[in-house]
């Protein structure tokens, strides 16, 4: 797939009368750029190539559509339509729909404005595995008040787990840099335990249960990210990831009028751009960017100064479903899967303000 992705890509441009601009990328439907007015200048807040013909040089999934699964699924197996499915050749563990998910699948434009763009994609039966023929769109509008709203709705004519993010990293000084010094704050008092793959055990552990300390996990008031990357030795629940690579549950999920997370840059210029993110989904895993170019064979290379993103230069907020959701029942009433009767309908939205 990577010698013809992504050929001749088509790129929309969105702009708002307050000045900000998001560029879009028909490959993966991906967001591949966010500009915001701050002061005099344009901050760009995404990480990413510069040109979107170089997308095929990074493994990060930067600024992508995430399907059919997106997340880990252990052993790319499930029941569905009463028989075992095997998805993504069946690996130990299947990563965001597979070898070939939709951030690598090129998305129809079926309408498009100044403010808002509508994309889909079909998804044929037996794709990676996946059952059922799969329909997705994707429509993003910007707003007046420097939103950014993600609506996905899909079908499929087959029993299927579905689960359709975005998997943007933002950086929001504005430039090639770390995120460590970004301040937090979650609507979540819990995350999903994982094991040495990422895959979740079932547990759930209350971040705000420490007394000695505050927890690393503890983001239910505004704190840094980390003071360093020592911040991450010694804690159990980062000893597989060398980072945050955890689904975070979000208090009382559905209520879209409350964001799920809040995460303010480092002051540049005297100005911090802050970002809320809104969702109906019951997670989002939260990603500090931990091995950002770490053996893979092509480098993605930064926008700004032409140098290579390391570990830790940008942060995913991917509301989702739960990773791994197909095995665990304890969690299903909050995971629907996609029916032929029951659709996929979930929105994202991201808020940009300059404080």
């Amino acid at each position: 797939m990577s010698d013809i992705f992504p050929q001749n890509p088509k790129l929309i441009t969105l702009k708002n009368k307050a000045g900000m601009v998001v560029t879009l990328m028909d490959w993966g439907a991906t967001i591949h750029s966010i500009q915001l007015p701050v002061g005099d200048k344009m901050r760009e807040l995404l990480c990413g190539p510069k040109n979107p013909e170089d997308y095929h040089h990074q493994y990060c999934y930067m600024g992508a559509t995430i399907g059919r699964y997106a997340n880990r699924i252990d052993k790319g197996q499930f029941w569905a339509n009463g028989v075992k499915c095997t998805v993504g050749g069946g690996k130990d563990v299947v990563l965001h729909g597979g070898e070939v998910g939709f951030d690598k699948r090129r998305f129809e434009v079926k309408t498009q404005s100044e403010t808002c763009v509508v994309f889909f994609l079909h998804s044929p039966d037996g794709e990676e595995g996946f059952p059922g023929n799969f329909d997705l769109t994707v429509k993003y509008e910007l707003r007046e008040d420097n939103t950014l709203s993600c609506d996905y709705h899909a079908t499929c004519d087959k029993e299927c787990p579905a689960c359709i993010t975005n998997h943007s990293y933002f950086n929001l000084n504005g430039h090639h840099s770390k995120v460590l010094g970004h301040e937090a704050k979650f609507n979540s008092k819990q995350i999903l335990v994982i094991d040495g793959r990422a895959i979740p055990t079932g547990e759930l552990y209350d971040v705000t249960a420490r007394t000695d300390k505050v927890d690393n996990f503890n983001f239910t008031s505004f704190k840094k990210l980390a003071n360093t990357v020592e911040d991450f030795k010694d804690d159990k629940n980062m000893e597989f990831t060398n980072g945050y690579d955890h689904a975070f549950v979000i208090n009382d999920f559905g209520d879209i009028t409350k964001p799920c997370a809040t995460v303010i840059g480092e002051a540049v210029d005297g100005k911090r751009v802050q970002l809320e993110v809104y969702t109906d989904y019951p997670a989002f895993q939260f990603y500090s960017g931990n091995a950002i170019n770490v053996d893979v064979p092509d480098l993605a290379i930064a926008r700004d100064d032409n140098q290579a993103y390391g570990p830790h230069d940008g942060f995913c907020i991917e509301p989702e479903y739960f990773p791994d959701a197909p095995h665990f029942d304890a969690y299903k009433d909050v995971n629907p899967v996609v029916t032929p009767h029951q659709s996929l309908n979930r929105n994202i939205t991201w808020k940009f303000t300059v404080i």
